[in-house]
């Protein structure tokens, strides 16, 4: 599926300035190591997801999102200002588990001892 031009542009242009209101401007302590990884604008502007990422794993990602949500006016309010769009969407933070799955996936698989090749083990010399 080909997607709108313009949504992407929307979506881009969110995540930068939604990464840097939530990185540099905000003074919530519970919200200091969280990073955006995307955000997904609603075509008719109504709404935009934003998912969150922690930055370590000992983040507690319940406070992260009360702290985010408690932030929500001030993150609205940070972005009309600086995007000019019609109507401003409403922010719906959600935990981007990919990564940390991704991260389990890597453990398990460095945990899986070293696979022998067969072909090689034949092609050694013989006297």
């Amino acid at each position: 599926m080909v997607r709108n031009y313009r949504k992407q542009r929307l979506d881009e242009l969110f995540w930068e300035e939604i990464n840097s209101i939530i990185m540099y401007e905000l003074s919530d302590p519970r919200v200091d190591d969280i990073g955006v990884t995307q955000v997904d604008v609603a075509p008719d502007l109504t709404t935009a997801r934003v998912f969150v990422t922690p930055l370590y794993e000992d983040v507690d990602t319940r406070e992260a999102l009360a702290g985010l949500k408690a932030a929500q006016g001030f993150i609205r309010t940070q972005l009309a200002q600086r995007i000019k769009v019609r109507r401003m969407p409403e922010l719906i933070f959600k935990i981007d588990r990919s990564y940390l799955e991704a991260r389990r996936v890597d453990e398990i698989l460095d945990s899986l001892p070293p696979v022998t090749d067969p072909v090689k083990e034949e092609e050694t010399p013989r006297d």
